[in-house]
């Protein structure tokens, strides 16, 4: 008894494989067949047969073992919304059988992209290149290739893996901020540490030459009145520190172009946080990066989706890692209700600048300027660096 389902499944499987045409001809044939043996009506018995045969040649079709294998590459592996469309080449190699115009099928993300190929004669290869549609920001992957394995009537029909699958990463468009580089930060930058350095601007002290030193940091009138040489010594000055924070939530955004908004926001102030040589933590939801790697930011940026709300645990777990940060940036959404964000705020002390961002499509823009934060309202990514520049004033 516990054999049997097993047998039913195999013996069942061709028939999974039959397309809508195929079962029609299949019904078909069986159905005429019957009655007609029944009526003894000889002419239809045989249209019946030969329906039944071209179901069975449907299925005969697919037992040579015709598999070609391809290889896919992306060019580029990242792009930008809006920005010029990947493509994607692929070369299919033909086994030993010949391949009668296959069709090969690659998805993109949610979508696919079919092509038909020439004839492939044994052991041929092909190259087609194909230019993907438009996605979305995100990480999509792209494939794998499968091949379209069907009869030339239609009633069979079948997808075998014969390449790899490749992820294409979208980034969101951004705009070049000024604000940052113009003093938005209120924290230590350029104010001297305890730590010490050999090359630096806080002058420390002078002692005396070590082999290997910088001949530069000799100090030769005091090393001339001590009768031995002596460099001088530098505290290290500290570079700003920035946090973001992007909600990710999908309670705080009131629409999903909200939430791509944001997460443009974020990347651009971001960017511009990296390029300006301030020590950054950015949390894209759960993607965190820590430093000024452009690239990395850019595809924390690709993968954040909205979730759950975890915001208050984001910020304090970005609090315990950062120590203390000169400027909290509060990417969200017009939802996002201010007992959350004061809960947010608290984990990183009185000492940090706070500002919250909302982006919000459908509001107007607007600036407000509290006690203890600043909130800027952006409707669309072109107006942030003046509204920033605006709040900064």
């Amino acid at each position: 008894m516990t054999g049997r389902p097993g047998v039913v499944s195999r013996l069942a499987a061709p028939l999974r494989i039959l397309t809508p045409v195929g079962r029609a001809t299949l019904v078909l044939g069986l159905v005429v067949v019957a009655l007609a043996s029944q009526l003894h009506w000889q002419e239809f018995t045989q249209l019946g047969v030969v329906a039944l045969a071209l179901v069975a040649l449907a299925l005969l079709w697919q037992l040579p073992p015709a598999r070609p294998t391809a290889e896919l590459t992306l060019h580029p592996t990242r792009t930008t919304v809006g920005g010029e469309p990947a493509a994607v080449t692929v070369r299919v190699d033909g086994g030993a059988m010949p391949l009668l115009f296959p069709e090969i099928t690659i998805p993109v993300g949610e979508r696919s992209v079919s092509v038909r190929l020439p004839f492939l004669a044994p052991f041929a290869h092909h190259v087609e290149t194909v230019t993907l549609p438009d996605l979305p920001r995100g990480a999509h992957a792209v494939g794998p290739v499968l091949y379209d394995r069907s009869d030339p009537l239609g009633m069979v029909a079948r997808q075998l893996v014969v390449g790899p699958r490749r992820e294409l990463l979208v980034a969101p468009r951004v705009t070049d901020l000024s604000v940052l580089a113009s003093g938005l930060t209120n924290d230590l930058d350029g104010a001297a540490s305890q730590q010490l350095s050999m090359s630096d601007l806080a002058f420390h002290a002078l002692r005396e030459y070590v082999p290997g030193d910088d001949l530069r940091h000799v100090h030769w009138r005091s090393s001339a009145k001590a009768g031995e040489l002596l460099v001088r010594q530098y505290h290290e000055t500290r570079h700003g520190h920035v946090t973001i924070l992007l909600d990710d939530a999908r309670t705080s955004h009131a629409t999903p172009q909200d939430f791509e908004l944001a997460v443009a926001i974020a990347l651009s102030i971001a960017l511009r946080a990296a390029r300006d040589d301030l020590d950054t933590y950015v949390a894209f939801g759960p993607h965190v990066v820590r430093g000024r790697n452009l690239v990395e930011l850019t595809d924390a940026a690709c993968r954040v989706v909205r979730g759950p709300d975890h915001y208050v645990v984001l910020a304090a777990t970005a609090a315990e890692s950062v120590g203390a940060s000169g400027l909290v940036v509060h990417v969200t959404g017009e939802r996002r209700d201010a007992a959350a964000l004061e809960a947010a705020a608290q984990s990183f002390g009185r000492g940090a600048e706070r500002i919250v961002v909302r982006a919000a499509t459908a509001a107007d823009p607007d600036v407000r300027v509290g006690e203890s934060v600043r909130e800027v309202v952006v409707p669309d990514l072109a107006l942030l660096d003046a509204l920033l520049s605006q709040d900064r004033r």
